[in-house]
């Protein structure tokens, strides 16, 4: 599975941490969004409003714990996104949705007045599928 991971590492990282149910298995590097009070996977219905961060750790079912960290994204921050489609210039500044799972965005090659993430220029090659994006915060 890919991840997001941060495009220019910091160690000046902003943490925090959010409840979770016991039963939910978190993944480093995947999207977090806020559920009826618990830290869950964000999907492709992810609103700016319920986004977290990024998790900053894997945790199973056998964990039986009961909180995650993540990273708290700044308007600064840049993380490097798994696309649903090949990359192209022309998508920088479009906001975009999250794809089939929390850790791809679907670059449709439209923006999205629900996306949550802007991409700021493609990453490697088209066919790589990835991109440096920025959260879009409140």
């Amino acid at each position: 599975m890919a991840t997001v991971k941060q495009a220019t590492v910091k160690n000046t990282r902003q943490l925090r941490v959010a409840d979770k149910a016991t039963g939910t298995v978190t993944t480093l590097g995947e999207v977090l969004a806020m559920t009826g009070g618990l830290a869950v996977a964000a999907d492709s219905g992810t609103v700016v409003a319920d986004l977290l961060g990024v998790c900053n750790q894997t945790i199973s079912v056998a964990d039986a714990l009961v909180r995650v960290e993540y990273i708290v994204p700044t308007d600064e921050d840049t993380f490097i996104f798994t696309t649903t489609n090949n990359t192209v210039a022309t998508d920088n500044n479009q906001a975009m949705v999250l794809g089939a799972n929390s850790t791809t965005v679907n670059n449709t090659h439209t923006t999205s007045a629900t996306g949550i993430v802007v991409q700021v220029e493609p990453y490697g090659e088209a066919s790589d599928k990835l991109i440096i994006g920025k959260f879009v915060t409140l």
